[in-house]
C-alpha cells in the first residue's frame, strides 16, 4: 500500500447497497442515493445486477462512494445492505453476508444467523425503496436534504417523502438500539461530511 506524508494511505471508498426484487424500486433508491452524493462533491458509482425476469426477479443495486476516483467498483462486501426481499439476498449472498452491517427485512428476508444482521420492518412501513433511503440517511445525515431534493422531484413525492421520513424515524431507532450501525454510520458520515461543498 502507498504511503504518504509517514502515514499509511486507507481505502476511502464505502459502499450500500440495496437488495430486494423487482418492482420495489432498488435500482431508483440506489440512483437517487448516488445523485445526492454526487452534489456533496464525492465520487461515486452506482451499478446493480438483476435477473431476466421484468417484476418480480432479484435485484442488487448499490453506490460506492470515495473522496478519491474509484479504483474497483466491484466490491466483495459492502459497509451496509438493506435487504428488502430475500431474492436480493440469494443473488449476492457471499457479497451480502460479508458486509459489515445488514438491515433485513423481518418479513421478507429469511433470518440471517449473523451477529451483523439487524431485522426491522421496512417493506410494511410504506414505499419500500424510500424507506430503506430514510434509513440510510438517518444514517447519513449529510445526505438528508440533498435526498429529499431527488426524492421531490419524483411522481407520487407526497407519499415519497412520507415514506422516507418513516425511513429516517426508523434508522434513528435502530442506531439508538445496534452499536454494529453505529460505526459504520460514522465512518460514511465522516465520508460525506468532510467532503461536502
Amino acid at each position: 500500500m502507498l504511503e504518504k506524508a509517514g502515514t499509511q494511505t486507507q481505502a476511502q471508498e464505502h459502499t450500500i447497497a440495496i437488495a430486494g426484487r423487482g418492482g420495489q424500486g432498488v435500482v431508483l433508491a440506489a440512483t437517487l442515493l448516488a445523485k445526492a452524493a454526487f452534489k456533496k462533491g464525492l465520487y461515486v458509482a452506482q451499478l446493480q445486477s438483476y435477473g431476466a425476469e421484468v417484476r418480480g426477479g432479484a435485484v442488487v443495486a448499490y453506490v460506492v462512494l470515495s473522496k478519491q476516483p474509484i479504483e474497483n467498483p466491484y466490491p466483495e462486501s459492502y459497509d451496509l445492505v438493506i435487504a428488502l426481499h430475500e431474492a436480493g439476498v440469494a443473488r449476492r449472498r457471499n457479497e451480502i453476508l460479508a458486509s459489515k452491517a445488514i438491515i433485513a427485512d423481518e418479513d421478507l428476508v429469511k433470518p440471517i444467523p449473523q451477529n451483523n444482521v439487524i431485522q426491522a420492518k421496512i417493506v410494511k412501513s410504506g414505499t419500500p425503496n424510500m424507506v430503506a433511503l430514510g434509513v440510510t440517511a438517518a444514517l447519513i445525515p449529510a445526505l438528508t436534504e440533498e435526498l429529499r431534493k431527488e426524492i421531490s422531484k419524483l411522481r407520487n413525492a407526497e407519499e415519497n417523502l412520507k415514506s422516507f421520513n418513516t425511513g429516517l424515524e426508523l434508522g434513528a431507532r435502530l442506531l439508538s438500539k445496534h452499536m454494529k450501525l453505529k460505526d459504520v454510520a460514522e465512518n460514511l458520515t465522516k465520508l460525506v461530511s468532510s467532503n461536502s461543498l
